[in-house]
């Protein structure tokens, strides 16, 4: 649908023909595509008049009253309220009381379960042919190439003399 006739459509539907330039017309003596639409949009508006009803309907006695007695009663309620309600209450409770205790015993099932680390016996005492200057200590002072074999070999010696 082209720009004269898109921008005059509401009007021509609703039969206000004084506020239609005259372009509208024009367009559509000229446009084929937009004289087939805007005739389907004029079914469609026929269709949904005859779906409105006959007279002006009026509501009820006192349906105004019980409106606004309504939209008082209930005012605004917050996500906080749902939550002081007790039935609510009580859920939240039982379910904080079911996380804690599902936490607890994860933390204690994992921690028994893992292993003890057990302490190597010194390399003196496994290899006490070794003289004390020479046996090799994991502490770094600089990092220089013979103290990083030193500690390579501390730690093979380690490994190697590890008894449960």
């Amino acid at each position: 649908m082209h720009d004269p006739i898109r921008e005059n459509l509401e009007d021509y539907l609703r039969g206000s023909a004084g506020k239609i330039p005259q372009e509208f017309h024009a367009h559509l003596d000229g446009c084929e595509d937009c004289a087939t639409e805007l005739r389907l949009y004029e079914l469609q508006s026929e269709m949904l008049r005859s779906l409105r009803p006959e007279g002006e309907i009026e509501p009820q006695a006192g349906f105004y009253a019980r409106v606004m007695d309504r939209i008082e009663n209930e005012g605004r309620s917050s996500i906080w309220s749902v939550l002081l309600q007790p039935a609510v209450g009580r859920r939240m409770a039982v379910a904080c009381a079911t996380l804690v205790v599902l936490l607890g015993t994860y933390f204690v099932a994992t921690e028994l379960n893992e292993p003890t680390v057990a302490i190597a016996p010194s390399v003196a005492s496994v290899a006490p042919a070794v003289p004390e200057a020479d046996a090799p200590r994991l502490k770094v002072v600089r990092e220089d190439s013979a103290q990083v074999e030193r500690q390579r070999d501390a730690v093979l010696v380690n490994l190697a003399s590890f008894h449960e």
